[in-house]
């Protein structure tokens, strides 16, 4: 149907801090934590981890055109080890690590995009100890030849 929804987790009153929904805004104020949902700004995680999912000035949540090939930045903050990060595109695992470390950080690029079309990349990682983060897409449409 053309949605471009975020992703977010969030714990009900019986199990509270069993997830998170993060949000990346530029202040403390309503109006910006309004903006950043509606811009898609936020992921989840089942931990304190942090996430910074950017491709050049845009981040997590945006949908923009570029005429280079798609270049994915992450850093991640865990509270444990990394067993696993994955870059997904348009439902499908494009690239994997085994870090082994709490502290991610790294930039994939998309060799095969498909001039004219749309795609959504977006990054999920695992801890040794189970817990996950899941990073909002971008929605990259490549328009280079």
């Amino acid at each position: 149907m053309g949605y471009k929804l975020a992703f977010q987790a969030s714990s009900d009153h019986v199990s509270t801090h069993m997830s998170y929904c993060n949000v990346l805004a530029r202040d403390y104020t309503r109006e910006s934590l309004l903006e950043a949902f509606q811009k898609r700004h936020v992921y989840g995680s089942t931990d304190n981890i942090l996430a910074d999912f950017r491709s050049g000035p845009h981040m997590m949540g945006d949908s923009f055109s570029t005429q280079s090939l798609p270049e994915l930045k992450l850093r991640l903050t865990g509270t444990g080890p990394f067993a696993k990060v994955q870059v997904i595109k348009n439902g499908k695992y494009v690239y994997t690590q085994e870090p082994k470390k709490a502290e991610v950080d790294f930039t994939w690029k998309d060799t095969s995009p498909e001039s004219g079309k749309s795609s959504y990349y977006y990054v999920r990682g695992e801890q040794e100890n189970g817990e996950i983060v899941w990073v909002s897409p971008m929605w990259i449409t490549y328009t280079g030849k």
